[in-house]
């Protein structure tokens, strides 16, 4: 596996996750994201489901925060997101931290898109996952189409897992789990 490779995808998944795009993870991000999803889901302020993204956003920034120990309180740059990454998960042979990413990284994408709770993720919920994180739609359809290893026209559990897992740790840049968030080798667009 190339570093650059991996940096890159890394990168590019720090800066989906950086709504405001000011170079660093705060929790504003994730309250940003939070909001995003309420609206697009048309969830009600307070309630369950506002609540249940809420928790799985605050989880996923508490974690990364108390793992990576960022230099400044509360926030975390993209290189110390690269660096924890590249060291911590991908190259320190750990299994289980790469699990625990893994799966973190899963259950905070799965939770926030699975609408109707049906344990799949559709091509309509997947398209507003491209929308809310502000990632170029026009790649949405390809992407779909490669992790859809079934053709069963929705994303499984285990199509997921297996695409966060390729994305994090693949060798091989042509495995559909590089894609499962656009084009890795461009920019995320503005989100409005």
């Amino acid at each position: 596996m190339t570093a650059s490779f991996q940096r890159k995808k890394l990168g590019y998944f720090f800066r989906i996750l950086d709504l405001n795009r000011n170079g660093s993870l705060q929790m504003d991000d994730f309250t940003e994201m939070v909001e995003k999803v309420r609206v697009t889901l048309q969830y009600e302020v307070g309630s369950k489901q506002h609540k249940r993204i809420t928790d799985k956003a605050v989880k996923l920034f508490n974690s990364l925060v108390k793992d990576i120990k960022p230099f400044s309180f509360n926030q975390v740059t993209e290189e110390e997101w690269v660096i924890f990454f590249m060291n911590e998960v991908i190259s320190s042979g750990d299994e289980d931290i790469l699990d625990d990413y893994k799966e973190l990284i899963f259950n905070f994408m799965f939770d926030f898109f699975d609408q109707n709770r049906d344990g799949f993720i559709s091509k309509k919920e997947y398209e507003d996952f491209y929308d809310i994180f502000g990632i170029d739609r026009s790649f949405c359809d390809k992407a779909f189409a490669q992790l859809d290893k079934t053709q069963s026209f929705r994303l499984s559990r285990y199509d997921l897992m297996n695409a966060v897992e390729e994305f994090l740790a693949a060798e091989d840049t042509t495995l559909p789990g590089n894609w499962i968030f656009g084009n890795w080798e461009s920019e995320p667009h503005a989100v409005l």
